[in-house]
């Protein structure tokens, strides 16, 4: 209507058209108002539930003490998850979130600004992403009983004794990450098949304690929103196809590359007899000399300083975080790397660079043969995921938070990369020292790439 106004000759122009034309001009700049007041309040309240429930993840996997302003347990995380999803999983918050932006793409054409563009990017995430936690009627009931179950059960595992039998016959209490190094490394192979069936307790210990219940309510939840089961929901939500996609792909990939592996294991059973291809033997035989010979010139104590070296001479920052690196081994402690964020990084309204909170970890064991290269891999992949989300500036905490709709491949694309330098002979023979400060002798990575 506006647009046809201005278009009349001047003469036209009389007092009432002025009122129309700013009466219209008025309520546009509501409509803004009102959806920026939306993004705003919900921006503000996802951060918090965000933060809340993420701190909780942090002392449960790593296993920290409660203090007098925070106790850590599995009730406060299912309570803190559950909290959060409520949050995405409001349809009034859905249904809010779509009438504004239908509300803004009416008025669009007359409103280019960034700021408009900005609601519009935001509204659109708002909505994807509740999308994706929709839990209509039973859904959500099943959800909630998954996630209690899920949350004693990642407690339970935490303080699952594991442990293997030494050359002595003695019985020696360790975590899973020391057992698999173990099968990497040890040249006895009783240790390393006591290594493995160390590993292999894990399988029937979750599921004696809860993990089938999981699967069983997962696929519930899955097919009561119309999936075929709960992998195809959570492929869809996070990359945009199925399930039935997905292997399409990975299909095609098994298949060109089963040649590969089949000669290779029939070159490894050449060298080393049948026996290699046990599942105990064949880390060791494909690798396990050459480990320890690169043992030296990977010690953990380098670690952190060649992950900072190599990222300041790639020219990656952190945008003003603030990290908590947990980087040690121990008991009770979540036994996988990851990383995770606290505070997401995101731009507010005003302008203003909110810097994100970042947590990962890794699993060295200084004292283990091989701890140190496979510390300062993890390191360098987590560091990768942290330094990719804090340098995200965007105007919401959603696009910078792992979970869907965020795509796993977007995710993982810059840690893999910054993790595989670790293998490339040029990186090794730049950054590979030992603790007097001697490079690794080409022989040794040279012995590495043809096992």
């Amino acid at each position: 209507i506006w647009k046809s106004f201005l278009k009349k000759p001047t003469y036209a122009v009389t007092a009432s058209s002025l009122v129309k034309f700013n009466n219209i001009m008025t309520s546009s700049q509501t409509i803004l108002d009102t959806a920026q007041d939306f993004v705003n309040n919900f921006n503000e309240s996802y951060a918090t539930k965000h933060e809340s429930f993420e701190k909780q993840f942090w002392g449960t996997k790593m296993a920290l003490q409660s203090t007098d302003s925070i106790t850590y347990s599995s009730e406060s995380l299912s309570q803190t998850k559950k909290e959060m999803e409520d949050l995405l999983s409001n349809p009034k918050i859905l249904s809010q979130a779509k009438l504004h932006r239908e509300a803004i793409e009416g008025i669009k054409d007359e409103n280019t600004s960034t700021s408009t563009s900005n609601l519009i990017k935001i509204l659109d995430v708002v909505i994807k992403t509740c999308q994706c936690n929709e839990y209509p009627g039973v859904a959500k009931s099943i959800r909630e009983e998954t996630n209690n179950i899920e949350s004693q059960l990642e407690m339970k595992r935490n303080q699952m004794d594991l442990g293997y039998t030494d050359a002595d016959g003695k019985y020696q209490s360790v975590s899973s990450v020391a057992l698999r190094n173990l099968m990497r490394t040890s040249s006895d192979e009783s240790v390393r098949k006591s290594a493995y069936d160390g590993l292999r307790q894990i399988g029937p210990f979750i599921c004696n304690n809860g993990f089938l219940e999981i699967v069983k309510l997962r696929n519930k939840l899955a097919k009561t929103l119309g999936f075929a089961d709960y992998y195809d929901y959570t492929v869809t939500n996070a990359e945009g196809f199925s399930k039935d996609k997905l292997f399409e792909i990975l299909d095609g990939l098994e298949v060109g590359t089963r040649p590969l592996m089949e000669k290779a294991r029939a070159e490894l059973e050449k060298r080393h007899g049948k026996n290699a291809l046990e599942p105990w033997n064949t880390g060791f035989m494909m690798a396990g000399s050459v480990i320890k010979k690169m043992d030296p010139y990977f010690p953990f104590s380098k670690s952190v300083e060649n992950y900072i070296r190599c990222y300041d001479a790639l020219g990656i920052t952190y945008c003003n975080s603030t990290m908590t690196l947990d980087l040690l081994d121990r008991k009770n402690k979540y036994s996988n790397g990851f990383c995770h964020w606290p505070v997401p990084a995101w731009i507010k309204p005003d302008g203003q660079h909110t810097p994100c909170v970042t947590n990962f970890t890794s699993l060295a064991d200084p004292s283990a043969v091989g701890s140190g290269l496979t510390a300062l891999r993890t390191l360098m992949h987590e560091a990768g995921h942290a330094a990719h989300f804090a340098n995200i500036k965007q105007p919401s905490p959603l696009f910078s938070q792992e979970r869907a709709p965020t795509s796993v491949a977007y995710a993982e694309n810059q840690s893999m990369f910054l993790d595989s330098l670790v293998e490339d002979a040029a990186w090794r023979a730049k950054y590979a020292r030992d603790v007097n400060g001697n490079p690794i002798p080409f022989e040794i990575i040279e012995e590495d790439i043809r096992s």
